[in-house]
């Protein structure tokens, strides 16, 4: 072979390894590209599921509607929205948000196979405490999709008794509990007379489920805590065990949990509340219920109402 073939062939190869070489790196890139937009589209699609989520929870009320009262959560999907609720807001059902405390394995419906997630919300109000609605452990580090969405809730769960205002109650013309402690010294705890400052009593009934009793630690409070009213006493008894013991009102949350649990177990449940009759001396009652455990610290009047808060969805494999 002569000089210039010899350089013919040398220019050759160079030029198919350059070629090569070219190739080679732009496999190597068009891999790359495509492994991101393979990365670029899963990271999407799931953070389109975990919003879609997240909107199922919050906006749907679940199937069966009523799928927190039934006995057994086969076959239900779970769903947080407030089936009374009307305003149009994303006003969530406390009822519903205990029963998917209760049961997280609902989320398996709404998220992939293999995923886990957690479900919290987050107050407005600093002073409130989180709620941990499902709360699985993320152990690895891993992609975490997040949603997260404005709502309105509130800790009715907690609160056994509604608001019992005494002043004014003859004038709201709220129907009187029948209390029948006139088996008791003939004392038939009639209403108080505000119009002629003469004191009495007002009576509720209310009832506690099972599973909240076991899970529950109760007190009794009043707002303000000082009550006005000197002379303002209370019984908790049962219909079938009335009591006539009465008892002062503290300026702070008096922790009635074994009593309610024992008188519990008859399923209905009697506060009475005597007060003076004076409308200058008006207070307000509760019996407010909180996660068993809950520091006394915890106890406030603020837990009471419809509060304003974000829920955040997080879901990871």
């Amino acid at each position: 072979m002569d000089q210039k073939g010899f350089i013919f062939s040398l220019d050759v190869f160079l030029s198919l390894l350059i070629m090569m070489l070219i190739l080679g790196i732009s496999a190597d890139a068009m891999d790359i590209a495509g492994n991101r937009i393979d990365d670029f589209y899963s990271e999407q699609t799931y953070q389109r599921i975990t919003d879609d989520a997240c909107d199922v929870l919050i906006k749907t009320s679940g199937s069966p509607e009523y799928w927190d009262e039934m006995g057994s959560v086969r076959g239900v999907s779970p769903g947080l929205a407030d089936t009374k609720n009307s305003s149009g807001t994303n006003r969530l059902s406390s009822k519903k948000l205990e029963a998917l405390k209760n049961n997280p394995e609902l989320m398996d419906k709404l998220i992939p196979e293999g995923f886990k997630c957690s479900v919290t919300i987050y107050p407005y109000d600093s002073s409130l405490p989180l709620l941990y609605i499902v709360n699985q452990t993320n152990n690895i580090s891993t992609e975490v999709y997040v949603a997260n969405r404005t709502i309105m809730y509130s800790y009715n769960s907690y609160v056994i008794c509604t608001l019992l205002t005494i002043q004014k109650s003859l004038d709201t013309n709220k129907s009187h509990y029948n209390c029948p402690h006139s088996q008791i010294k003939k004392d038939t705890h009639d209403l108080p007379d505000f119009s002629n400052k003469r004191p009495g009593w007002y009576c509720d009934a209310f009832k506690i489920g099972k599973d909240t009793l076991n899970s529950t630690d109760f007190y009794l409070l009043t707002d303000p805590p000082h009550t006005p009213d000197q002379k303002a006493m209370w019984i908790l008894d049962t219909p079938n065990n009335l009591s006539a013991t009465t008892e002062r009102f503290q300026d702070c949350p008096i922790d009635i949990t074994s009593r309610v649990r024992e008188l519990g177990k008859e399923d209905v449940l009697v506060i009475h509340i005597y007060a003076s009759g004076d409308l200058n001396e008006p207070f307000k009652v509760y019996i407010m219920g909180v996660p068993s455990g809950t520091p006394v610290n915890n106890v406030k009047i603020n837990y009471l109402g419809l509060k304003a808060g974000y829920i955040v969805l997080k879901i990871w494999n």
